[in-house]
């Protein structure tokens, strides 16, 4: 199984200096990296690069740990499961950071690479200011920025990889169940994607993570919060790719909402 997983916030320059980014750490994304890597897959991680990696968010050594030899036993374990992983985890960090670079590197693995499942929890600016050269003067009472739409890349994957199982995730913030399963059938719809994620940046922070799963023409599935959501996860797409029979690619839906 070949799998890729994109994690972290992309940036948008305002001026040389400075740059508009958003709240991702890419922490979810990593989660899903290393339960495909658990479940023998080869996976390329594409990442912003201040995002939490797989494997790798947790090597720090906790120097206040209350047990050191516990918590060396646990990095001990930590580098035997890295060595394991290592030779089926490529990780693709961007260049820039913008959304052409995501597209790009994104792009680029799916023409070379014979990619069977795609998963887009990166959160990719909707909007960006047109750079300006230099630094803005710190002088200015307030600063307005004119920002132009930037391209759905999810959008593109369908042209690209007619033939991948497409999920895509959709945050929301204190939106309600039924809403986000409402928005995300219509994300399923305009990205051609297999399945949208649903999740809310509310219960995100406060600990509860719960994803919504929506598949077109599925009842939703609801999976609880949990330090194993992302392997709940993994298993559904797993079953729910494997009975999916390939059809001819879906021609691209006309636009009703901005998603």
């Amino acid at each position: 199984m070949n799998v890729v997983v994109t994690g972290g916030g992309t940036i948008a320059p305002i001026d040389d200096v400075r740059l508009l980014t958003n709240v991702s750490s890419g922490r979810f994304a990593a989660a899903i990296s290393e339960a495909w890597l658990d479940r023998g897959a080869n996976v390329w991680h594409i990442h912003a690069l201040a995002a939490r990696l797989p494997l790798l968010r947790h090597a720090a050594f906790m120097l206040d740990a209350a047990d050191p030899a516990a918590e060396l036993e646990r990095l001990t374990k930590l580098r035997a499961k890295w060595l394991s992983h290592r030779d089926r985890l490529r990780l693709v960090p961007l260049k820039i950071g913008n959304v052409d670079d995501y597209a790009r590197a994104l792009k680029q693995v799916l023409d070379s690479e014979s990619i069977d499942i795609v998963l887009l929890p990166m959160a990719v600016a909707d909007f960006e200011p047109e750079p300006r050269p230099g630094k803005i003067s710190s002088e200015a009472d307030s600063l307005i920025l004119a920002c132009r739409r930037t391209p759905k890349v999810i959008r593109l994957v369908r042209d690209w990889s007619p033939s991948v199982y497409l999920v895509g995730f959709k945050l929301l913030s204190h939106a309600s169940r039924e809403e986000l399963i409402r928005r995300a059938g219509i994300a399923c719809r305009d990205n051609r994607a297999d399945l949208t994620v649903a999740n809310d940046l509310e219960t995100l922070r406060a600990g509860r993570h719960t994803i919504h799963l929506v598949r077109p023409g599925e009842d939703p599935l609801t999976l609880d919060p949990g330090l194993d959501l992302a392997e709940r996860l993994v298993a559904r797409i797993m079953t729910w790719a494997g009975t999916r029979r390939v059809a001819p690619p879906v021609p691209s839906a006309p636009v009703v909402e901005n998603e």
